[in-house]
């Protein structure tokens, strides 16, 4: 008889949540973007959501996963039959006006808001049924966004990141 050690059956878990996401992105359930820009690399996922097995929400994460620390984080996602999602406003933004801007959003530019404080932002945009969140900490740099085309490099990542925070790699 095998037994199974606590960090097996969470890797187990996490392996088939893995699994579960490179299909439904393989069939269009899964709809992620993040920066076209080269310099926001590497990327990695984040986190994702699910609601009664219906694909809600990915969050691919540039530059650092520590809040402290510079990093842009690209949120994509769509409502689901009733829900009334909407995402939290960082602290200290909710004061702050909102800018009306354009952003290129693959070949398209679409209208977007932009928030701006002490050293944070946050950029709201949709595409379609795709609602878009990117915030940050330091300096926004290039907005411009892209559809993800290929999940498995970002799930990748996140296996790396895990396991140096881990410390196993």
């Amino acid at each position: 008889m095998h037994r199974v050690e606590p960090d097996d059956r969470a890797q187990d878990l996490q392996e088939r949540l893995y699994h579960r996401m490179t299909e439904a992105f393989g069939e269009g359930r899964l709809v992620l973007h993040r920066l076209r820009s080269p310099w926001h690399t590497p990327s990695a996922l984040a986190e994702s959501h699910q609601v009664n097995g219906v694909w809600q929400s990915a969050t691919i994460v540039h530059g650092s996963w520590k809040t402290g620390e510079d990093h842009i984080r690209v949120t994509t996602w769509r409502e689901l039959p009733g829900q009334d999602f909407e995402p939290d406003v960082l602290p200290g933004l909710a004061a702050a006006p909102e800018e009306e801007l354009r952003v290129g959003v693959d070949e398209r530019t679409v209208p977007a808001l932009l928030r701006r404080g002490s050293g944070v932002w946050q950029l709201r945009t949709a595409v379609g049924e795709h609602q878009i969140l990117v915030s940050g900490r330091g300096t926004p740099g290039d907005l411009t966004l892209e559809t993800v085309d290929d999940i498995v490099p970002l799930i990748e990542e996140r296996r790396a990141r895990l396991a140096r925070i881990r410390g196993t790699a």
